[in-house]
């Protein structure tokens, strides 16, 4: 498990999807296919993330599904 890496994809969240709300399978590819590409730019392996959360995509369903909730 990485700290590091799920801090990452919190703050991604918190600063990406704030204005999203809407649970959309192409947007949660699309946003897992970013968050990654932003992690590896930030010098974070997407490993560190999914050791934690499993895939990206099934994490970013879960999220727009959250959001919607609210």
């Amino acid at each position: 498990m990485s700290a590091r890496g799920i801090e990452f994809l919190q703050k991604w969240v918190e600063d990406n999807l704030s204005l999203i709300s809407k649970s959309d399978p192409a947007l949660a590819a699309k946003l897992a296919d970013q968050v990654t590409a932003d992690a590896i730019q930030a010098g974070i392996r997407p490993e560190e993330i999914s050791e934690e959360v499993g895939s990206m995509l099934t994490t970013m369903l879960e999220v727009l599904e959250q959001r919607d909730m609210k």
